[in-house]
């Protein structure tokens, strides 16, 4: 099996026999460790539905040139789905961006509740969105997901029920025991699925979800830890 190689660009080629340089960080992994050779086909993504059918016509240790053979463009998968996730302590949420990303996310929102655990360092947040979006990117490329999720600052628990929107499927993973088989609606665009953290919601959370309109779900009866809950939760959403 021909292995395929694929890279991601910012610009979105428009013409087949259009020629562009992949930037210089895209550039060195190809023809370092990839050891991309001219007349090599790759497939360049631009985390916009965009996937290109191409053909290095250029190689040097800095910069890579490739020509466009083909343009394609993927819609968005249906429903969209915006994880909304309780940040944890070290590196929990953002070891979760590849796995979901690959499951084709739209939107990772980190969240705030009163069990979270650990402090965010707001002074630090372009450098760690910016390591967000990498890992995504990666993500993309190594699935073929030709779509990038969108990242939102850190937000409270308030503020992410505030308002909820029309036309919106929401979900909130819980262990009351009125918790219910996770089934998304059939006939919404749009689903939010709510993770809280390894400490669970509080009873004013779970109160204050329901009164949004919330539906609570279980995934099994077991307790789980985010991660495995998060992934286990996009997976099933995806299959319905």
């Amino acid at each position: 099996m021909n292995r395929i190689i694929r890279a991601f660009s910012e610009k979105s080629p428009t013409f087949v026999g259009e020629e562009f340089d992949l930037s210089e960080t895209e550039s060195i992994h190809l023809s370092r460790v990839l050891r991309i050779q001219v007349g090599e086909s790759l497939e360049v993504l631009d985390g916009r539905g965009g996937c290109f059918r191409s053909e290095c016509v250029a190689v040097n240790r800095a910069k890579v040139r490739v020509r466009v053979l083909e343009v394609k463009h993927a819609s968005q998968l249906v429903p969209q789905v915006q994880m909304v996730i309780a940040l944890g302590k070290g590196n929990k949420w953002e070891d979760l961006i590849r796995p979901l990303t690959e499951l084709g996310v739209d939107r990772l929102t980190p969240l705030l509740t009163e069990r979270t655990e650990g402090r965010f360092d707001q002074t630090k947040l372009e450098n760690k969105k910016n390591r967000w979006h990498k890992i995504a990117q990666e993500a993309c490329k190594q699935s073929g997901n030709p779509w990038m999720p969108l990242f939102d600052d850190p937000i409270t628990f308030d503020d992410a029920l505030s308002p909820s929107q029309p036309n919106v499927d929401y979900w909130m993973g819980s262990l009351r025991q009125d918790s219910i088989k996770f089934s998304p609606k059939s006939n919404q665009n749009k689903l939010s699925i709510f993770v809280g953290p390894e400490g669970g919601w509080t009873l004013e959370e779970e109160a204050k979800a329901r009164d949004s309109g919330f539906s609570f779900f279980t995934l099994c009866h077991h307790v789980l830890r985010v991660e495995t809950a998060a992934v286990s939760a996009l997976a099933v959403a995806r299959q319905h």
